[in-house]
């Protein structure tokens, strides 16, 4: 448990990457979460292979990594976050990458942590009262994110449905076989991003 509450009170403070991009501007920003991304996927990689590696990397994280992380041979979730925060905000409009990395940061850590504390009916893979959790918060930063951008309404309406897309990537990670810390922002970004394609709703 205890754990667990550091690796979410650390999830919470990746509030940080979009205020980071905000304040800092694209490429700067870019540049740090390249590093920081490294640091811990050059290891991760590397710790599958190498036996002394991977006894570094248990001792180094192992406080903020669930079991499954240490000794599984897939990338764990820290490193997931970070090659999407590179992506996202590389690829995505401002308003878009903010807001589709925001929903990860903060709908993804409810969602675990209201399904784990409020116990009820299964939703695929997750709970009912974890996917509200996440639908419900990450609708609340859709419309903060909207009037902080100044978008036009388009923004909402496509929004609700790249929501209930990326709340789906959640609830059913196994759908797409990817890590959901990737799979949502990514996902949010790819819809939002062909809907402005084609309606160029966001200016």
């Amino acid at each position: 448990m205890r754990n667990e509450l550091i690796r979410k009170a650390l999830h919470f403070l990746l509030i940080l990457v979009p205020i980071g991009y905000c304040v800092l501007g694209k490429w700067p920003s870019l540049m740090i979460f390249a590093i920081l991304t490294s640091i811990i996927a050059i290891p991760d990689y590397l710790r599958r292979t190498n036996p002394k590696v991977k006894t570094i990397f248990a001792k180094i994280f192992g406080i903020i990594l669930r079991p499954h992380e240490l000794t599984g041979d897939k990338f764990c979730g820290a490193t997931w976050v970070g090659i999407a925060a590179c992506l996202t905000f590389l690829l995505f409009k401002k308003e878009i990458a903010v807001t589709g990395f925001t929903i990860l940061v903060i709908s993804d850590a409810l969602a675990a942590i209201v399904g784990r504390n409020y116990p009820s009916q299964p939703f695929y893979e997750k709970s009912v009262s974890g996917s509200a959790a996440f639908a419900v918060s990450g609708l609340i930063i859709l419309i903060a994110c909207g009037m902080i951008f100044h978008v036009r309404p388009w923004f909402y309406i496509f929004g609700l449905f790249a929501l209930f897309c990326v709340t789906m990537f959640e609830s059913r990670p196994s759908f797409l076989e990817v890590d959901d810390n990737f799979t949502i922002p990514i996902g949010f970004g790819v819809i939002m991003t062909f809907f402005d394609i084609v309606w160029n709703y966001t200016y």
